[in-house]
């Protein structure tokens, strides 16, 4: 029967209508010719139908190329589901924009039942007082979201946090900052380094601010996390101190390899290791910048403010500041309201670059603007600065 199939077949290729032909190992027609449907099906993974590719296109807002790979991932067999997943997301708040990106991601998301797998779980975030631009952002950084089991993964991650955040404003403080908190097993993975912060004798009161504020730092490696906590205890914090959690966050957000390069440019100025661990101590968050921005930093206070090492060394919160949109322009304004006679007693630097934005301004640009005009210019950074010069000692 086949040997008389694949003849007539053979004739009318031949003659009319020219395919390649393939028999797989079970004796079945295979084909690559799209006039001969019948024979075979084409694969969803190397020809997707047009049905699919026009609504990622048209309905969700796909390039052409990104809907053709999406394509491949998933295949509508009608758009009714999909619709319906489609405007269950616009009921949540997701923009056009928001649903471009998500089904980017994850185009696997329009077979899902929106009312059995997905409603559930926006209902959730909306009772946590997650509702509006929050959904958006938590689901479109992480498009997996919605793919986790509500009653075996994301409700045992949030009653575990719940025994160390109390508010669901701190919940969602967590949340925005981690947004894939939820793959994890936190029995696994948070509590062991949050017993060894305990045993230690750190408060669950600082425990707890440090979940909110930098979740991350808690995944470590239980054996890092130990080898941490030890260095911190080493370099002379007192456990019952908030400072102590900011230094585990500060290490915790960097390899060995990282501390290290960073300890060689602070010696690169001069500095002994023990004037580093004395700056950490101060302000740990001084290891965390980039090394760059330690050189341009300590480069600006020596080059530009005349400072000596020992002076950053004691104001290392400041390295921390960003240069261009704070030292800088408050310098510059500065160095006018000197050059004018406004100002004619030695300010300390220090306390006005810590300023917030908005008392500075009140204080030095806003008041003085009609009269000097340069103020303003100077702190849009529109003029240049090269230092204080004679004008005046700042420290």
């Amino acid at each position: 029967m086949f040997r008389v199939l694949y003849r007539d077949l053979r004739h009318h290729i031949t003659t009319k209508n020219p395919i390649t032909i393939h028999f797989n190992l079970f004796g079945v027609l295979q084909n690559q010719n799209p006039h001969l449907k019948s024979i075979s099906k084409i694969p969803e993974s190397t020809n997707p139908p047009s049905v699919t590719v026009d609504y990622l296109v048209n309905s969700c807002g796909l390039p052409p190329e990104t809907a053709l790979s999406a394509a491949k991932k998933v295949r509508l067999c009608s758009t009714e589901k999909a619709d319906s997943v489609i405007s269950l997301f616009e009921s949540y708040g997701l923009t056009k924009t928001h649903i471009t990106k998500l089904i980017s991601h994850r185009p696997r998301l329009l077979l899902y039942d929106p009312n059995e797998n997905l409603k559930p779980k926006f209902e959730f975030l909306c009772e946590l007082g997650i509702s509006g631009p929050d959904i958006a952002k938590l689901i479109t950084s992480d498009s997996a979201f919605l793919t986790l089991s509500l009653q075996n993964q994301i409700i045992p991650s949030f009653n575990f946090l719940k025994s160390y955040i109390r508010t669901n404003a701190d919940f969602l403080a967590v949340v925005k900052r981690w947004s894939i908190i939820f793959h994890y097993n936190l029995e696994k993975v948070l509590k062991p380094n949050i017993s060894i912060l305990q045993v230690n004798g750190v408060p669950d009161c600082n425990i707890s601010k440090l979940l909110i504020t930098q979740p991350r730092s808690l995944t470590q490696n239980i054996h890092r996390f130990k080898e941490i906590v030890e260095m911190v205890k080493k370099i002379g914090f007192d456990p019952l101190s908030p400072m102590f959690s900011h230094a585990v966050r500060a290490i915790a957000g960097m390899s060995k390899s990282s501390w290290e390069r960073k300890l060689m440019v602070y010696r690169e100025y001069g500095w002994t290791d023990k004037d580093i661990l004395f700056a950490f101590k101060k302000q740990p968050y001084c290891m965390i910048i980039s090394e760059e921005k330690i050189r341009r930093g300590v480069e600006f206070f020596l080059e530009k403010l005349k400072w000596k090492p020992a002076e950053i060394l004691f104001s290392p919160n400041l390295l921390a500041l960003s240069l261009e949109k704070r030292i800088v322009p408050r310098c510059a304004v500065l160095k006018i309201l000197y050059s004018k006679g406004i100002i004619r007693k030695k300010v300390n630097l220090c306390t006005v670059l810590k300023y917030a934005e908005r008392d500075f301004l009140e204080k030095y640009v806003i008041k003085y603007q009609e009269t000097i005009p340069e103020v303003l210019k100077a702190y849009k950074v529109g003029i240049e600065f090269a230092g204080f010069g004679e004008v005046v000692e700042v420290k």
